[in-house]
């Protein structure tokens, strides 16, 4: 069984997507990958890994972009 990833960004946690739009492809952990959807800039071509349906789940809920304000 292949060992999992560390996060790219932090490198001290497990990746849970893999940006797929960089080569190589890029592993990011939940925190760091949910900062960039928070940011509006998130990774929209990726791979699940272990634990990324909790990334799936709040790509779904919007971006800041999508989020309305006032």
């Amino acid at each position: 069984m292949a060992e999992t990833p560390t996060c790219s960004e932090c490198h001290t946690h497990p990746a849970v997507v893999e940006d797929l739009d960089v080569d190589p492809a890029r592993p990011w952990c939940l925190g760091c990958a949910l900062v960039l959807v928070k940011l509006g800039d998130p990774i929209l071509n990726y791979r699940l890994g272990p634990g990324g349906e909790a990334y799936e789940a709040e790509l779904a809920r919007g971006t800041s972009q999508t989020i309305p304000f006032g």
